[in-house]
């Protein structure tokens, strides 16, 4: 059996894996930003909050208008001599009376509507202006992520290639076992012997199995603590 070959396809497969543990994170990665998400979500609800107070401002602006003319003619009415009834008089005074103190209120409204109005323009400036730079700063992350991704799926089409060769040169059986341990074994199947050691459980290699691993052709040699094949060079 072709340890070798072996080896190297273990090589390609780890390497394959990286890359797909990577361009998951870049694809992860380039959803918007929890920090642009809230900086969005804030002016979108200043902004919305400065239309209701804009209309509140209105609202009390027109009644307060409304209620200076209603004034205005029952003082009109009331000067006029055309009501002399006592009751009726002093029922007029209290209307007008009353219509003073709605257009007071109707005046602090407005007056609170419009400061509230100068706060919320001020606010909602300043948020648009960090959320021009988180964008800006963020198209410019994301451009980058998608160019790495781009490289990154690139060298992944490689690598299948050279995996598809490299497996054109491995006999069936070779393959089946293959598979097997990489089932078996978290995905790889095949570990080096490095200093005398696995390289996949870290164990010390007794010398008789490092001798055996070094025979290129032949039977495999599993490391006797993980099971997984062995190559030496």
């Amino acid at each position: 059996m072709d340890i070798a070959r072996l080896y190297e396809l273990q090589k390609i497969d780890t390497h394959l894996d990286k890359v797909r543990r990577r361009v998951a994170q870049i694809r992860q990665k380039l959803g918007e930003p929890q920090e642009l998400l809230r900086a969005r979500a804030a002016v979108d609800e200043s902004a919305v909050e400065l239309e209701q107070v804009r209309a509140r401002q209105l609202d009390a602006d027109l009644n307060a208008r409304q209620l200076l003319e209603r004034i205005r003619e029952s003082e009109k009415r009331m000067m006029s001599g055309q009501v002399r009834n006592a009751k009726e008089l002093e029922a007029l005074q209290a209307s007008i009376e009353s219509m003073k103190r709605q257009r007071s209120q109707a005046d602090d409204d407005a007056l609170a509507a419009l400061q509230r109005n100068e706060e919320l323009q001020q606010l909602l400036a300043g948020q648009r202006a960090a959320l021009s730079r988180l964008e800006g700063d963020w198209q410019t992350q994301s451009q980058a992520l998608e160019q790495e991704e781009l490289k990154y799926r690139r060298m992944y089409s490689q690598l299948k290639q050279q995996r598809q060769g490299m497996t054109e040169r491995l006999d069936g059986a070779a393959l089946a076992l293959y598979s097997q341990l990489q089932e078996r074994k978290a995905g790889v199947a095949v570990a080096a012997v490095q200093n005398g050691l696995c390289s996949a459980c870290n164990v010390s290699l007794p010398t008789g199995v490092v001798s055996n691993a070094r025979i290129v052709e032949g039977s495999p040699v599993y490391c006797p603590s993980c099971g997984r094949v062995l190559f030496a060079s």
